[in-house]
């Protein structure tokens, strides 16, 4: 009977993210970056955004304000880390290879918004 149940969980959840809008958060009259709709119109953001596999689900682009600037991680479920895709808003990547470092970023990076998707390293 458990293994029944996971398998409607699963199948529900299934549903559910198959029937999700693929397409980037609007930002409205947000401006990111200095600019509306950064994931259209960062190129380096945008090329990006352009190689996810999959959809909102599995994937996120996520603003942060960090030392004063803003900062956008974008997120896959298929990166092999999760301290090498933090960029500030002209494509320069964060450095953030030293633990100490990546560890300062989680702690004081003030969550803005999801851009795009899921924010799955919360």
């Amino acid at each position: 009977m458990k293994s029944l149940f996971q398998i409607f969980i699963l199948l529900v959840t299934s549903i559910l993210l198959s029937c999700s809008d693929d397409s980037p958060t609007k930002q409205g009259e947000n401006i990111v970056c200095g600019i509306k709709d950064p994931i259209k119109n960062l190129k380096w953001l945008n090329r990006q955004f352009k190689q996810f596999i999959g959809g909102p689900g599995t994937n996120g682009i996520i603003l942060y304000n960090y030392n004063n600037r803003q900062v956008i991680e974008v997120q896959s479920g298929l990166f092999s880390s999760t301290n090498q895709h933090q960029y500030y808003c002209d494509g320069e990547r964060l450095q953030l290879n030293d633990p100490i470092a990546f560890n300062k970023f989680r702690r004081t990076r003030i969550n803005v918004s999801i851009l795009y998707g899921t924010n799955m390293w919360n």
